[in-house]
């Protein structure tokens, strides 16, 4: 065993929160920087222990731990500390300077703390030295090589976590006894409730998966002598799927907490949004990290917050829609960067470029749609809920009144920055064509079909992809985004031209809709546009027998146009009924089928020889 006088004692990444914030309140910083040690470790597993037992005290390195062999808070890790960072917090350096007696109340919970990695155990006493007015020292022992028979006393704490050997540990331990003898608030219950607080909190689920993404279990129980255990509360998190792009990787994370209260147990289940954004910034010169979280289907958990909670988050929320807010965090962090307005600060960490990839990486994770997609509501129209709404921000302007200032704040900075999001949306391959074999296309290649959903747009939707075009269905609002903010002369937005002109070269599709799609087809393209000769050569003339014919060819036949009658076609055999327009179509369109703009018609010899063939009706 070694004893050294204590390093110039900063403990890094372990307990630099615990020594530097002597007036905490509550536990939720020191579940904060456990999570927080654990993630600079790498270890993907925490698992906590409240203890209820006392050891026996009598082969201890000093005879003044015994008030910590009681009852305990452990935490342990899945991975050992290596020699460069055991050399970084414990090394053997001698100090210069001496622990202020204030130290003894540096921590909340203990005087004591013990580290356990691999073969050594350090143990640390700032209390009992500094109040005697001595220099505090670290005790190092060595299980592989130190006799440890005789601190067996000491060590007993330890003998579950140690392996058959007693010579090491496949992890890392942090020992915490609880201050029983000197201060009663910190009990085994409270500790317990504490952890509950934490767990209950959204903004602590947040902080987890924003700030600590390589943790994805954590585990407490309450033990008594390490024969039985007691779970009172799991966490876990696991990616159902994820997509990488270039600079950035998207995953679907399952998350599940489950809590002992009362002997009661609950569990709850979401699915949250995770993007990891890199890129380099040639001005600053360092690699820039920004993390996106979108809540899909978030806990039901507490909303409450406190003033610890609200001393300092290191994320930062977007107002994306009036239903969705985006959180998300930087490294380096934003309050490092310049004092500018956010907008600017947003666009500074290329936010938009990286949100666009975002939606990029999540069409790539719903389409084609999958088990997993389908477990998590997951569909296409979840990344165009996603594209801001032009109009549904300027509402919420409108209607400020309803929301707190920060919500306010919240959708001006995202009106403010919606056009660079839409510049940057419009470069991405994000748009899916519904037509096989095209998958997902750039702006400047896919056709938009613009028209509301019904009958229409699947009959036009079904042409087009048969007739191979990329052809791809968006929202208006979605339509709008890109005409108003992206390059416009690449949007090819579906007309009737478009519609008529594909027939015209694949009049074979027509031979395969049904009766109601035809009359679909032709309300489309001759109620959107006044050019009668769109549907010349197009066997879309409605008869009064349920059958079709080409409106003009070159040798024409006669179409009889009379009143909305069915009772005057009573007269005739039925077999003449393919002399007359239907009368049963819809009044818009047997009015405009019946117009003088639809009837005699003649091919015109000047006529180019690229247009349409006229002829009589």
């Amino acid at each position: 065993m070694r004893v050294i006088s204590s390093p110039v004692f900063q403990l890094r990444d372990i307990i630099h929160a615990l020594l530097t914030s002597s007036s905490l309140s509550s536990s939720y910083d020191l579940i904060t920087t456990f999570l927080t040690y654990g993630q600079s470790l790498g270890a993907s597993a925490i698992h906590g222990y409240l203890v209820d037992r006392c050891y026996d005290t009598q082969t201890l390195i000093n005879d003044e731990f015994s008030s910590y062999q009681g009852i305990a808070l452990y935490i342990t890790y899945d991975i050992k500390l290596n020699e460069q960072q055991w050399e970084g917090i414990f090394g053997i350096h001698e100090s210069t300077s001496t622990i202020s007696k204030n130290t003894s109340n540096f921590f909340q919970l203990t005087d004591f703390l013990c580290i356990l990695s691999g073969s050594r155990v350090v143990y640390y006493d700032p209390n009992e030295r500094t109040t005697n007015e001595e220099r505090t020292f670290v005790s190092i022992v060595d299980l592989e090589h130190d006799d440890i028979t005789l601190f067996k006393d000491q060590l007993s704490p330890l003998d579950y976590f140690l392996l058959n050997s007693k010579k090491s540990y496949n992890g890392t331990l942090i020992r915490l006894p609880l201050r029983t003898k000197k201060i009663d608030k910190h009990t085994l219950d409270d500790i317990k409730q504490q952890i509950y607080k934490y767990f209950h909190l959204n903004n602590s689920l947040i902080e987890l998966l924003l700030l600590q993404s390589n943790i994805n279990t954590i585990d407490f129980d309450s033990t008594k002598n390490f024969d039985i255990f007691q779970r009172f509360l799991s966490y876990e998190k696991h990616s159902l799927t994820s997509i990488h792009d270039n600079q950035s990787t998207t995953q679907i994370i399952h998350l599940t907490l489950s809590r002992l209260i009362n002997e009661i147990n609950t569990s709850d289940v979401s699915y949250w949004l995770l993007s990891v954004h890199n890129d380099y910034n040639d001005i600053g010169k360092y690699n820039n990290e920004l993390k996106l979280l979108l809540p899909l289907t978030p806990l039901s958990l507490s909303s409450e917050s406190s003033n610890v909670l609200l001393q300092s988050h290191n994320y930062q929320s977007i107002q994306l829609t009036s239903s969705r807010i985006l959180y998300y965090c930087t490294c380096p962090s934003l309050n490092s960067l310049s004092k500018d307005d956010l907008c600017t600060k947003l666009r500074q960490i290329k936010f938009p470029q990286a949100y666009a990839l975002f939606l990029k990486d999540l069409s790539r994770l719903i389409k084609p749609i999958t088990s997993v997609s389908s477990s998590s509501n997951l569909s296409i129209d979840l990344i165009w809920e996603l594209m801001p709404d032009v109009d549904e921000h300027q509402r919420l302007l409108n209607e400020k009144h309803k929301y707190s200032l920060q919500q306010q704040q919240n959708v001006q900075v995202i009106n403010n920055i919606i056009p660079d999001i839409w510049r940057e949306i419009g470069k991405q391959e994000l748009f899916y064509s519904v037509t096989d074999g095209w998958g997902y296309v750039a702006i400047e290649d896919m056709i938009i079909n613009n028209v509301e959903s019904g009958p229409i747009q699947d009959v036009l939707t079904y042409v087009f992809s048969e007739a191979n075009a990329p052809i791809v269905i968006l929202p208006s609002h979605v339509i709008n985004g890109l005409c108003k903010y992206s390059n416009k002369h690449y949007l090819q937005v579906m007309t009737p031209f478009h519609a008529s002109e594909l027939l015209a070269k694949n009049s074979s599709i027509l031979l395969r809709l049904t009766f109601e799609q035809k009359l679909s087809l032709l309300k489309y393209i001759i109620l959107n546009d006044p050019d009668p000769t769109l549907v010349l050569e197009l066997e879309l003339l409605p008869l009064a027998n349920n059958t079709f014919i080409t409106f003009q060819t070159k040798q024409a036949s006669i179409v009889y146009i009379v009143d909305k009658s069915v009772d005057f076609l009573k007269l005739f055999h039925i077999k003449q009924h393919d002399r007359f327009l239907n009368p049963n179509i819809d009044q818009d369109l047997f009015d405009k089928l019946s117009s003088k703009n639809f009837q005699g018609i003649r091919r015109s010899e000047s006529t180019s020889p690229s247009s349409r063939d006229r002829g009589n009706e």
